[in-house]
């Protein structure tokens, strides 16, 4: 039986990698206000209206690119879940963006992880594919266990639980094992020094906590 828990929330600085060399010489690569990210990479809608994620394959020719998410295909050009994507003026290159108009974000049934696929469509086996989340809301990044001893049948234990959330700065946060409360966190502000949820702010910009 654990006696004692203790619960953090904290900032990670790495959430979103950048990759030094942008556009890289080779590889497929994702490519947003100026800089390049890596696989796996997460994007707030907010920050995507209209600043576009270009997906782009360096040398190639454009043959019948795509981007699938889970809503299924975005049309190049065309929109779906009001994610708008566009083909690049040159090379392999294909963008998805969310429409500068007021009150205009990504619909629900499209929130989640996209594939890009280049310079083929993702049936082609042989062809490039990068992955990106892009959500409406706020998503849970990680969630993790540190300080635990190394000797787990002594009582009692202490350990932190981290948890790392990205996307809308308004949220709530509740933890459970079964019908046991963790914690529970409601009307969380990341703008608000006195919000009653803990944390530490790393990125502002995509309220990252």
């Amino acid at each position: 039986m654990v006696s004692l828990l203790l619960l953090s929330t904290v900032f990670l600085l790495s959430v979103n990698k950048a990759i030094s060399q942008c556009p890289p010489p080779s590889g497929i690569y994702l490519k947003y206000d100026g800089n390049c990210y890596s696989n796996g990479s997460y994007f707030w809608d907010n920050n995507i209206k209209p600043t576009p994620i270009e997906c782009g394959l360096p040398g190639a020719t454009m043959d019948d690119g795509q981007w699938i998410g889970p809503n299924g295909t975005v049309p190049c050009p065309g929109s779906n879940s009001n994610l708008n994507c566009n083909v690049g003026l040159s090379g392999a290159s294909l963008s998805v963006h969310i429409p500068a108009t007021f009150q205009v974000y990504l619909q629900p049934p499209g929130d989640g992880w996209y594939k890009c696929c280049l310079p083929t469509n993702c049936s082609d086996p042989n062809t490039n594919i990068i992955f990106a989340n892009i959500f409406r809301f706020a998503q849970i990044l990680s969630f993790t266990v540190t300080g635990l001893s190394s000797d787990m049948t002594v009582y009692p234990q202490e350990y932190k639980l981290i948890c790392t959330k990205i996307g809308h700065g308004y949220y709530g946060i509740s933890m459970r094992i079964g019908n046991t409360t963790l914690a529970s966190y409601t009307y969380c502000i990341d703008k608000l020094i006195c919000s009653p949820c803990p944390g530490s702010v790393l990125v502002s910009s995509t309220h990252t906590v």
